[in-house]
């Protein structure tokens, strides 16, 4: 009966044992190649083909990109629109995985930070550049099939003059560009020529529609120029992200009460009814929409305005994170977004988890964000980031917030039984153990159970590959120092300062997946067999 006893408590210690490492095993404290140096971390901006992990696909990507951009100007331009669809859609998810690039490896601060929001510009612009040209084919067939109605003619010429000026906005803005993005793109060896005959195409399209506009459009019967008797004006003439411009004009000829459209870049933004004296206005919020020039026209029935210009000028953003602890496993992340004090709504904001994992959500009308995370038992750090991309907004992050997850943690139970089963298993190896009397060992077997002093390892590393041999080394320069073998390489550099850079060298190394080279091999072999110090 004692004896069955014994081997159930022994068996309630194992499970226990085993208990304990698995919940270990759960969320292992392990090395990263983020966080292998003592020193400060390298200027992202030196990011090149040779970089370890993802860093080694950044390059290539934005030679893809460039080229992307000459294919689907080139489509847009030959009005190959089903292939130009085709092309975009490819353009945009190469733009996508970019973007998620340049955010896990930290470099949107750098000149590949520049290229990435240059490049986002040209995405919208090659994107807004397709369906104008589109919508300057309709116009054309329209114009064919109302030969004999002046006023619908009128209607036609006065939209593609609004379409005219803002693809010449466009090609202004997008060949702006280039100068900057090719100097990018020359430092890290890429192919520019696709980009630059991009611009190029470009041109081409945005003259193509100078021509059509100067042979049809704005003109009435024997070329005399005709002024609509529809005005707009847009006051202020700019303005910043949530501030309001007024859009009015007036319509000598028009009724009381007939509905006036406002469009703004050829999208419906507004509307207003004409009063008794003929005039309208309404009001036009600056929301989601990109920083630069801007073209407004009116329609009333039939009849277009001429086009107004506005301009919509850059704000910085302020972002904030805070944290509230929802569970032992969740944290809830809330904060607000404001540009110059008001609030943004409705834009994406990232949070980020520790350096890597990235979460999304949203703000809402108050330009306020909520967001739950589950974490791992652990510390963590968490920051907010707001991107900017087609906003008139320059982008921000919020402090790092430190948080600590306790997890569930484990039953008191088990410690319980484990206290139980160590007293009963001495209690049971206690009755059994016989009474002995100490023995006297002869010299010689003392001197033979004397552990063996600590030395370095014999052995060559010839022949061994480069990282196999400075692990040997490593394991040598350790054993010479008489650091035990359960150090790591950051322990030893700390025990033992004056060979810190073999340590943190090997680090990098073991962890971060660097080759060494053969010269720094044998400097490393000099210094674990001691060289260096009897060449001193």
């Amino acid at each position: 009966m004692i004896r069955r006893a014994s081997h159930v408590i022994l068996a309630a210690a194992a499970v226990l044992v085993l208990l304990l490492l698995g919940a270990q095993a759960a969320s292992p404290i392990l090395y990263t190649a983020e966080n292998t140096a003592t020193a400060a971390h390298a200027d992202p901006a030196t990011v090149q083909k040779k970089s370890p992990g993802n860093a080694a696909a950044l390059v290539p990507l934005m030679d893809d990109l460039l080229g992307q951009t000459g294919t689907l100007a080139l489509t847009i331009k030959l009005k190959d629109y089903e292939s130009a669809e085709r092309d975009l859609a490819r353009y945009s998810e190469l733009s996508r995985q970019f973007d998620r690039l340049v955010v896990t490896l930290d470099v949107s601060g750098t000149d590949i930070g520049e290229f990435q929001q240059n490049n986002r510009q040209n995405q919208e612009a090659l994107a807004t550049l397709l369906n104008d040209t589109r919508r300057f084919e309709d116009l054309k067939r329209l114009e064919i099939e109302v030969q004999g109605d002046e006023g619908q003619r009128m209607a036609i010429a006065y939209e593609g003059e609004a379409l005219r000026q803002k693809m010449q906005e466009g090609f202004a803005s997008y060949a702006g560009r280039e100068a900057a993005t090719t100097r990018i793109a020359d430092h890290y060896d890429l192919n520019t020529t696709p980009y630059r005959e991009s611009v190029g195409h470009f041109a081409e399209v945005a003259d193509a529609a100078d021509d059509w506009r100067e042979e049809t459009g704005g003109t009435g019967t024997g070329g005399t120029p005709v002024r609509s008797p529809l005005t707009i004006a847009v006051a202020p003439g700019e303005g910043r992200y949530a501030e309001t411009l007024t859009i009015a004009g007036t319509y000598p000829g028009g009724a009381p009460g007939t509905r006036v459209e406002v469009y703004v870049d050829s999208r419906n933004a507004a509307a207003a009814t004409l009063d008794a004296n003929g005039t309208y206005a309404c009001s036009y919020r600056i929301g989601r929409i990109l920083t630069g020039p801007h073209l407004a026209y009116a329609v009333a029935g039939t009849v277009y305005s001429e086009v107004a210009t506005f301009e919509v000028l850059t704000e910085n953003t302020t972002i904030t994170l805070d944290t509230m602890e929802v569970n032992a496993t969740a944290v809830a992340c809330t904060g607000n977004l404001t540009a110059d004090g008001l609030p943004v709504t409705g834009a994406p904001v990232l949070v980020r988890v520790d350096n890597a994992t990235l979460i999304s959500t949203e703000t809402d009308g108050n330009g306020t964000y909520v967001k739950e995370i589950v974490l791992a038992p652990g510390e963590h750090t968490l920051q907010a980031e707001f991107h900017a991309a087609g906003y008139p907004l320059n982008a921000s992050e919020s402090e790092t917030v430190a948080v600590q997850v306790r997890g569930e943690g484990l039953s008191p139970l088990p410690f319980i039984a484990a206290l139980a089963a160590a007293a009963g298993a001495g209690w049971y190896l206690q009755r059994r153990r016989p009474e002995e009397s100490p023995v006297e060992r002869p010299p010689e077997e003392e001197a033979a159970v004397e552990p063996a002093a600590a030395g370095p390892p014999e052995g060559s590393v010839a022949g061994l590959p480069p990282r196999e041999a400075a692990t040997v080394l490593f394991r040598m320069l350790r054993a010479r120092l008489g650091i035990p073998g359960t150090k790591t390489p950051r322990d030893c550099a700390r025990i033992a300062p004056d060979h810190a850079g073999f340590f943190e060298r090997y680090e990098r190394i073991r962890y971060a997946g660097e080759t060494p080279t053969e010269e720094e091999l044998r400097a490393m072999e000099a210094e674990a067999r001691g060289g260096d110090e009897d060449a001193a």
